[in-house]
């Protein structure tokens, strides 16, 4: 905590207002997911430094044993936070890189408060910090991003005790939470998925909390008699509060939205999304007169495979499938889940019957690859239906519905054939090439 800033019963202010948070942040995690957890911890760390604040007596054992609380509870919530930002996998190494960088941090803390103000601690905890530098340069795991500039907050805290002539354990103490805090935000920063509001309110929250430490220490060196405003030293941590809050109800909104637009068990688009689409691809393909495929793909005796082996062994196969024919598409293609066994597939920028042809089979020959499941190989085959825009039709209904048909007359001739839309002989076993109505 920021030494110049003189405890009062303000503190139980905040201690309400993160009670109260943290009580609403609760089943929020629980719904958010297991990486919001982090961020939970951080805020109850956060907790504790303000009720051993309250509790805070001037003199005695107790006192020292509040202060040494509130250090290190802030400080573990810096660096919580930083691995919370760092949006990096809960795995042992980070949690050992982690460790590396608190331990020397922690243990300067703890000889900060038991030496006394006016001693300054060991300046030997600093080499402990070459650790996870040290692991930056040999051990490969580190070299992803959130390791990687995490290490490199070490390295920094490193130069930062080096540079260190005459400093009180104070401005040691502001030095570090300032480091700690403003990594967090470049680590927040760096690793987010996208850019938002919530995303710049947290940087800046962040940030801003890691620049107050940076005026307490120089308060402390040039005017030492001037206690700060605990509330307006305060108000990054609320900047930050709301930045999570707000992350939290875009993620929401966004799982929500993806919810409703694509399909649970294959994670494709599903019908509602997909016919947005096609509409949009139908206008472009009339404008620029360039023509559109759409394959209708089914498979065959699905109903058969789920009475007989079961229902988890036909979504396993469902999913399969759904990855299998991802592979053939292109960028500006798109595959979607539009019935129980049913595919839908949207090819722009077809060139020749010969390019659509091969495009089918190689989704055909994909598919009839056995399925291993939990030790049991299943077969299976599919069946497609081709309609071309503008030969076939010109509008959405019109072409799906022809692909559909098409889908359909090479099921009842047995299925595992590929049919075009007003092909004369549904028997496509022959290489004969048919027409390509462009």
């Amino acid at each position: 905590m920021i030494p110049s800033i003189v405890p009062d019963y303000g503190v139980l202010t905040s201690i309400l207002s993160l009670a109260v948070f943290l009580g609403a942040f609760r089943p929020l995690v629980r719904r958010a997911g297991p990486h919001v957890n982090l961020w939970f911890v951080g805020w109850t760390c956060m907790l504790v430094h303000y009720i051993a604040l309250f509790l805070l007596p001037s003199t005695g054992a107790v006192h020292t044993v509040c202060s040494l609380t509130a250090v290190w509870a802030l400080e573990l919530c810096a660096l919580v936070f930083m691995r919370a930002a760092g949006n990096g996998p809960i795995t042992r190494v980070g949690w050992v890189l982690t460790a590396e960088i608190a331990v020397p941090v922690l243990l300067q803390s703890a000889l900060s408060v038991l030496r006394g103000a006016g001693n300054r601690p060991a300046m030997l905890v600093f080499g402990l910090l070459l650790i996870p530098i040290t692991h930056l340069v040999l051990h490969k795991a580190y070299k992803s991003r959130p390791y990687a500039s995490a290490a490199m907050a070490a390295a920094v805290l490193t130069l930062y005790y080096l540079g260190l002539h005459g400093a009180t354990p104070e401005e040691i103490t502001d030095g570090v939470l300032a480091i700690l805090f403003l990594s967090a935000a470049y680590l927040y920063s760096s690793h987010a998925r996208r850019v938002s509001r919530a995303v710049l309110c947290a940087v800046t929250g962040l940030a801003g909390w890691g620049i107050t430490f940076l005026i307490a220490a120089a308060f402390h060196r040039f005017a030492p008699e001037v206690h700060l405003n605990r509330t307006v030293m305060s108000m990054p941590q609320y900047l930050v509060v709301a930045a999570i809050i707000l992350n939290l109800l875009e993620e929401h909104m966004l799982h929500t939205e993806r919810m409703a637009m694509h399909d649970a068990l294959t994670g494709l688009p599903n019908r509602r999304l997909f016919e947005g689409r096609f509409a949009d691809a139908m206008a472009d393909s009339r404008r620029l007169g360039a023509p559109i495929a759409c394959l209708v793909i089914d498979v065959d005796n699905f109903k058969f495979i789920n009475d007989t082996m079961g229902h988890y062994t036909g979504d396993e196969l469902l999913k399969a499938l759904a990855t299998r024919l991802s592979w053939h598409m292109g960028p500006a293609d798109m595959l979607a889940r539009t019935g129980g066994d049913e595919f839908t597939a949207l090819l722009a920028g077809v060139r020749d019957e010969y390019h659509l042809r091969f495009i089918a089979s190689a989704m055909m020959s994909a598919a009839s690859v056995p399925l291993e499941i939990d030790g049991v190989s299943v077969e299976f085959h599919i069946s497609v239906g081709i309609a071309v825009s503008p030969a076939d039709a010109d509008d959405v209904q019109g072409l799906r519905r022809a692909a559909d048909d098409a889908m359909y007359r090479a099921k009842r001739q047995g299925g595992s054939l590929l049919a075009f839309a007003g092909d004369p002989d549904p028997e496509l076993e022959s290489d004969g090439p048919l027409p390509f109505r462009l």
